[in-house]
């Protein structure tokens, strides 16, 4: 059960990251730079008029073209790769290439928008900043838990008392000034963005009390992927999305050998510790959604050469709250197993003491009238008499506060929050409702007391409630009320996967197996319970499978039956991203063109995994297949031009030409990165993980020629 398990080690901090924004599609359409099927630039960079080509205006009419959806757009033909980069960090309408064009943009709602978006020159990596240990939880017999705090410190165990204020870090030394962050995150799909990943090489927690460096424990983290994305959760950033979001993160730990919190751990477990399980939640997003870049903060990045170039950065701030338990065998290692509690209507917010942003230029923003709220998770020990409850990512919170405008923001942008506070809904209940059995039997209170921010930071979201030993739940569904009516309703059956964000090579010989988090490639695998019992296969249980165009709003429905460790193949033959739900409860169904509120529901209710199928490349045929010489032409047309254009700080710490990817070791070292062997490394290129196999092979085949040549 992982999560579940004591002893936990909560913590709570910020992060900075420095996500690379040009490919994330938030113009699109219109404005549209990313062929997300191809993985490709589009060169020129392309304005969708839709699918009625009359609606073009007069002047650009006999530039209309048509993709090969049957949609018009104008392509923006004075922008080339060369100019590119100076296009992108400029609002449209004040770069001199494109002046022609400045009516289109007005046309189409976009003038003044900075194509790059709001950090063009990102990097993709996640920096924790001051994430340290808030509560350590241990089990207790009459209360269920305790949780203690650096403030409150007194009884608890020797060791773990140790960890209090120790600090959680990606670093690969954490205790070497200039020691870099080895988490990066990218999404499965960009432009939907409805998976998100992070990889790293190395997580620990570390102290440095009185001078003496302590690791308690340092290891290598699989790969996680984004669950229960609560669009709304932050509510006076509502509708702007993902400042208003949060989201969760699940990531199993294999320890380095000799870290002390295996032997700690190991008296609570009955066993010895190898691996651990880290939660987090990332929610509190602050963004400068649309800077100048002349005024950005200026970063000074050293390149290949030793030499020094200068880059706008604008990362978004996030905070990270969650905890670290142990990770026991059967477990999932990207996924709780619990029983989950979703929405079940709307709960009315009182927006009296809710500040209301002012965004520079713009109306001010609306604090909702309503809200529903994010999952919560129910884990139960029969013997022990314990039920555990995770509520961390089910609660509302408001910004407070406001600091000084960004120096570099514009229109749009607001002030960051100095502070945050969970919403006060008042009461809960959490109550169990047996099957056919009349009103439903209340277990347990939960006041604001025990949801108040600094509590879940403390707690890492959870709370533990002592029930008689023996008690089973598994004959009903659990309630959470507020002011008599239900809020949050169990699902009678819980859906997950360690396989969430998965990847294919188009048409490829391997049927049935995926990228999932490196080699070897793996079938998609479901786990399926039902009130936290697996179901057996002879107990199949019926469902419906959608799959979900977030491009093109179209979703087609199918009906399966599913049972606990079913694999499924999902077809391959078409490139692009692709976003599937395994829907039990038929109320959750996403509806056809979808709008915020259906996405919003179904962010937080929907048990879906996401496939990028990497394109064949066929016209790469002619190098691969054919013998053609290949180019450095070629190469720059059919790789690094993506890079060059909507990744630029690669062309910024390596500069995309020639003379500098032909020189021997930069092509021996690219080759060593782009090895699939290394996928799952953070430093695995590209960090997007966008290069698929003919492209892999092009390069091979070009470094080989390079090579013999120079022979």
């Amino acid at each position: 059960m992982s999560q579940f398990d004591f002893p936990r080690i909560n913590f709570s901090g910020s992060a900075a990251l420095d996500t690379a924004t040009a490919n994330n599609g938030n113009y699109g359409p219109p404005l549209t730079l990313f062929d997300q099927d191809e993985s490709m630039a589009f060169i020129p960079p392309r304005c969708y008029i839709g699918s009625d080509p009359t609606k073009c205006p007069q002047e650009y009419a006999s530039q209309l073209l048509e993709d090969k959806y049957q949609q018009y757009y104008v392509p923006i033909s004075p922008i080339t790769t060369e100019n590119y980069q100076d296009w992108a960090s400029t609002p449209l309408g004040n770069f001199s290439a494109d002046q022609s064009y400045i009516n289109l943009y007005n046309f189409l709602g976009i003038f003044q928008s900075t194509p790059g978006y709001w950090n063009y020159f990102g990097d993709l990596s996640v920096t924790l900043n001051d994430v340290v240990v808030k509560g350590i939880t241990i089990p207790d017999s009459t209360l269920g838990s305790k949780t203690f705090t650096p403030q409150n410190p007194q009884g608890c165990p020797p060791g773990l008392s140790d960890m209090l204020n120790a600090e959680l870090s990606f670093n690969s030394d954490y205790f070497m000034p200039d020691s870099r962050t080895t988490a990066f995150m990218c999404d499965t799909d960009s432009v939907g963005q409805m998976c998100t990943q992070i990889f790293a090489s190395r997580v620990g927690l570390y102290s440095n009390n009185g001078g003496e460096n302590k690791t308690f424990f340092s290891g290598t983290p699989v790969k996680s992927t984004a669950r229960w994305m609560n669009l709304n959760r932050v509510l006076n950033y509502t509708n702007m999305i993902p400042m208003g979001g949060a989201a969760s993160f699940y990531s199993m730990i294999q320890l380095d050998p000799g870290s002390e919190v295996a032997s700690i751990f190991s008296q609570y477990t009955g066993g010895p510790v190898t691996c651990l399980f880290m939660k987090i939640m990332i929610h509190e997003v602050y963004e400068v959604r649309n800077p100048n870049y002349d005024l950005t903060p200026k970063k000074k990045v050293r390149s290949a050469s030793g030499s020094t170039v200068e880059l706008s950065k604008n990362p978004a701030l996030v905070s990270i709250t969650g905890s670290i338990t142990p990770w026991k065998i059967g477990d999932l290692r990207t996924a709780p197993l619990a029983r989950i509690l979703k929405s079940s209507q709307a709960i009315t917010i009182d927006p009296t003491n809710i500040p209301v942003p002012n965004p520079k230029d713009k109306a001010p923003l609306k604090i909702p009238a309503s809200v529903t709220m994010g999952p919560m998770f129910i884990s139960q020990d029969i013997e022990g008499g314990l039920l555990s409850v995770d509520i961390l990512n089910a609660i509302n919170e408001y910004g407070s506060n406001p600091g000084g405008f960004p120096t570099h923001g514009g229109s749009g942008d607001i002030p960051p929050y100095r502070t945050f506070e969970s919403y006060n809904y008042g009461k809960f209940s959490l109550a169990y409702h047996p099957d056919g059995q009349g009103p439903p039997s209340p277990i347990t209170d939960i006041n604001f007391s025990d949801y108040s921010l600094a509590q879940l930071k403390a707690t890492g979201g959870m709370m533990d409630i002592k029930v008689p030993p023996g008690t089973d739940y598994s004959h009903g569904y659990f309630i959470l009320l507020l002011n008599g009516q239900t809020v949050l309703k169990e699902d009678d059956v819980f859906i997950t996967t360690d396989q969430q964000g998965i990847y294919a090579e188009q048409n490829q010989a391997q049927v049935g197996v995926y990228m999932s988090d490196g080699l070897p490639l793996v079938p998609f695998k479901l786990k399926v319970l039902k009130r936290g019992v697996p179901v057996a296969q002879a107990n199949a249980v019926p469902a419906t499978l959608q799959s979900i165009n977030v491009n093109t709003n179209v979703v087609n429905n199918a009906s399966i039956t599913i049972y606990d460790g079913m694999t499924y193949q999902f077809p391959i033959d078409q490139d692009g991203c692709f976003t599937y739900a395994f829907v039990y409860d038929q109320s959750e169904l996403m509806p056809n063109n979808f709008g915020l509120p259906d996405l919003f529901a179904f962010t937080k209710r929907a048990y879906m995994n996401v496939i990028r199928v990497l394109s064949e490349e066929p016209q790469l045929d002619i190098y691969i297949k054919g013998g053609q010489p290949v180019t450095w032409q070629v190469v720059y047309d059919n790789v690094f031009q993506l890079y060059k254009t909507l990744f630029p700080i690669m062309d910024a710490i390596v500069p995309l030409n020639e003379a500098n990817w032909s020189e021997p070791f930069m092509q021996q070292k690219m080759i060593q990165l782009i090895s699939v062997e290394n996928w799952n490394a953070p430093m695995y290129m590209p960090v997007t993980r966008d290069l698929s196999a003919a492209q892999r092979q092009l390069l091979v085949l070009w470094v080989n020629q390079s090579q013999q040549l120079k022979a």
